[in-house]
């Protein structure tokens, strides 16, 4: 009789809707509405492979457009000795991809900021830990560098219409609203700038790819009538598709000399009028970009800033003490923002190959909207941040090296949507 009454008085109070947890019914399942195909069976090869070139490739108007992943690998050096390349390396290989859609503008992310969204939006560690993983093995020795299995980095093309995890952003892009395809721009880094080699050996840096490849996954419907396209004149109608993630400008970077008390204050410019929904802010340090005395390169270390403070028009939305926003970033999401790598370690004398010690790398995630779980994997949500027009941003921080040249990278990640009529999708912010 208690227990009756305990279970009237919570059941009178709180609100909600019924659900059957016993048995399979209308309101705890759900049906797919149009019957769909996966396959990933289309693959375009770079035509350019060299070091530091620009290639375009296309996706044809045919549906709806999944993940998109792109496989590259090294040719054998004919002469290893000497040649390094750090985890990861694959997304290194890239300094810009840009994409379009139909007819839309032509925007860009950089191969940094493509690594650091790829792994900011796993859902796990361990995954995000494979993703990193897959961009590329370590190459310390001459075996290493013989090993086509480990010459190959397979890299996640983070696009707006994607995300590498399964809840959230999962919908298809529906190109079958476009006249016009699906450009993607892939601008190959120089390789010196990403390959480590020590100046006291004889090593032949490539200079081009063996191959690369962009795999595109496709969603098609087994009923072609059931798309928009066959069931509304796209010419008089608008279709609006959100983008879940939102939508990420290309990186801004900040480059600030730190005194001996590695302070440091930018103003954080070039955001675009929109609904802010967070930031990304990751270090870079300048000597780490280009190669020092032993030849060494590490352009994907980040270095945690000791302490930070960001503010919009003078009010603070982020405080941190002596590095608490680690923690805070780690409450606000499944899993932190820090990737275990394997840093590279020159060779001393009389050693002559390269070693590898494991390294946090850290970037830092300010959220502006508030944090909601998503409970399907096809559910997105619009959750608002704070309304940025010529709003004044500023960021100050300490830096645990003084005395040291940084370069301060911000990704500011708004609230968007596609609004697809007349052959191409534009962006509405």
């Amino acid at each position: 009789m208690q227990g009756a009454v305990a279970l009237n008085v919570q059941q009178s109070i709180r609100p909600g809707e019924d659900m059957d947890t016993y048995y399979a019914g209308k309101e705890n399942s759900k049906l797919q509405a149009h019957a769909t195909v996966e396959d990933n069976r289309f693959f375009v090869a770079l035509p350019s492979l060299n070091s530091g070139s620009s290639s375009t490739v296309t996706f044809n108007p045919n549906e709806g457009l999944a993940e998109v992943i792109m496989t590259m690998r090294l040719p054998a050096p004919s002469n290893a000795a000497g040649l390094c390349l750090q985890e990861g390396w694959g997304y290194n290989m890239l300094r810009r991809i840009g994409y379009r859609y139909g007819s839309s503008q032509l925007y860009y992310i950089t191969g940094s900021q493509n690594l650091v969204e790829a792994l900011s939006l796993c859902e796990d560690s361990g995954k995000k830990q494979q993703m990193f993983f897959l961009g590329g093995q370590a190459l310390l020795t001459a075996a290493d560098w013989a090993d086509a299995g480990k010459r190959t980095a397979y890299i996640y093309l983070r696009l707006p219409h994607s995300s590498p995890a399964l809840s959230g952003s999962a919908l298809p892009f529906p190109t079958d609203v476009l006249t016009a395809p699906v450009q993607l721009q892939i601008d190959l880094n120089d390789f010196a700038r990403v390959i480590s080699k020590d100046p006291t050996q004889a090593g032949v840096l490539p200079t081009t790819l063996e191959l690369a490849t962009v795999n595109f996954t496709q969603v098609t419907m087994q009923d072609s009538g059931d798309l928009v396209a066959r069931r509304f004149d796209m010419s008089k109608h608008a279709l609006t598709i959100p983008l879940g993630d939102g939508w990420c400008q290309e990186e801004v970077q900040f480059p600030i000399n730190v005194g001996a008390n590695g302070q440091f204050q930018v103003s954080l410019t070039g955001c675009k009028a929109g609904d802010l929904r967070k930031l990304r802010i990751w270090v870079t340090k300048d000597s780490d970009q280009s190669p020092d005395g032993d030849g060494k390169i590490s352009p994907n270390k980040f270095v945690p800033p000791a302490q930070l403070t960001f503010a919009i028009n003078g009010l603070i939305y982020l405080d941190s003490a002596n590095g608490s926003w680690l923690l805070t970033n780690l409450l606000r999401r499944r899993q932190p923002p820090v990737v275990t790598y394997s840093d590279v370690i020159a060779p001393v004398a009389p050693a002559t190959a390269w070693t590898a010690a494991p390294y946090a790398n850290v970037w830092c995630e300010i959220d502006l909207a508030q944090p909601h779980t998503l409970g399907d994997s096809q559910e997105v949500a619009l959750v608002h941040g704070v309304p940025v027009m010529n709003s004044v941003m500023n960021l100050q921080g300490i830096m645990p090296i003084g005395n040291t040249q940084y370069t301060v990278h911000a990704e500011y990640v708004l609230n968007c949507s596609w609004m697809a009529s007349r052959g191409s999708a534009e962006f509405v912010f």
